[in-house]
């Protein structure tokens, strides 16, 4: 474990051992007491890109933030069997590591790109009530392999040759027009960050990533979709409406009428990663939304 600087909110470093070994690096931020928010990064990424978020006053004068990698990426382990990367796997690693962190009541999972997937993974395997609400950012609270889920140059452009495995020229080239998609203004992006989430992409075999989109990660959505019903898991939707990754009208038509709480939201001219580059508004809403179904307590 590891602390590092920050004055007002040190940033405690762990990793976690999950149910069958894996290890997984995880994070957290602000008074432990507060209801707790789970970040949880997107495709080929880590939790780097929420390094701003873990440092917002805002936030942690309301929350105790936890980040972590998924499985296969980033700083954590990297099982190579595809049985290792199974939704029970995928939701033991979130509870795993929850409590870590000694989170003693349900917490909100804000999930960009494909972390919202890990809503239904939880709620398969720990039930109805383990999340108190959830956020997607330009995200599904399922794992949606649907075409139509993904932009057209993501799914023929970019998951091909961010993929390969025998082309190094693809696999660096594909990996640099991903990072800078990710924003509207790559060039106005410091460059330790665009290099850091760039450097991210790098971590972790493509393999690795195939095993966890694969078809070994199958998932079960009826709880998902009954506390979803029954007003169990809140939902605000976060979308930008300049994203080049994911397609909104279909994230719309697939939570819209399931869910009985649920706040959508557009940032207008919003990128992929809003939360970056529209954080202060990102933020109000995610306040707001948290502030709700936390119900305004103090505390656990």
């Amino acid at each position: 474990m590891a602390t590092t600087a920050n004055a007002v909110h040190p940033i405690t470093e762990k990793l976690v051992t999950s149910s069958d070994g894996t290890q997984i690096y995880a994070e957290a931020a602000g008074e432990s007491g507060l209801p707790t928010i789970v970040l949880i990064h997107g495709f080929g990424l880590s939790a780097l890109v929420f390094a701003k978020l873990l440092r917002d006053k805002d936030l942690l004068k309301h929350f105790h933030l936890i980040a972590y990698d998924l499985r296969g990426h980033g700083r954590s382990g990297m099982p190579n069997e595809p049985s290792a990367y199974t939704s029970k796997c995928c939701a033991d690693d979130f509870i795993s590591v929850t409590k870590a962190f000694n989170v003693k009541t349900p917490p909100i999972l804000l999930g960009w790109s494909l972390g919202g997937s890990v809503a239904a993974d939880v709620l398969e395997h720990y039930g109805q009530d383990a999340l108190a609400g959830m956020i997607t950012a330009a995200s599904f609270p399922y794992l949606d392999t649907s075409p139509n889920a993904l932009s057209e140059w993501v799914s023929g452009t970019l998951f091909p040759g961010f993929l390969n495995q025998d082309n190094v020229a693809l696999a660096i080239s594909t990996r640099l027009a991903f990072t800078r998609a990710l924003f509207n203004n790559p060039d106005d992006v410091p460059s330790e960050i665009l290099w850091s989430w760039f450097g991210s992409s790098f971590l972790r075999d493509p393999a690795h990533l195939l095993h966890y989109i694969g078809p070994g990660h199958a998932q079960d959505t009826t709880n998902l979709w009954e506390a979803a019903k029954t007003g169990k898991l809140p939902l605000l939707v976060v979308e930008g409406d300049a994203d080049k990754f994911t397609m909104n009208a279909y994230v719309r038509q697939t939570v819209d009428g399931k869910f009985s709480d649920i706040v959508f939201h557009t940032v207008k001219g919003g990128s992929h990663s809003f939360f970056y580059e529209r954080q202060e508004e990102f933020v109000d809403q995610v306040s707001k939304f948290a502030l709700r179904v936390f119900g305004g307590r103090k505390g656990d």
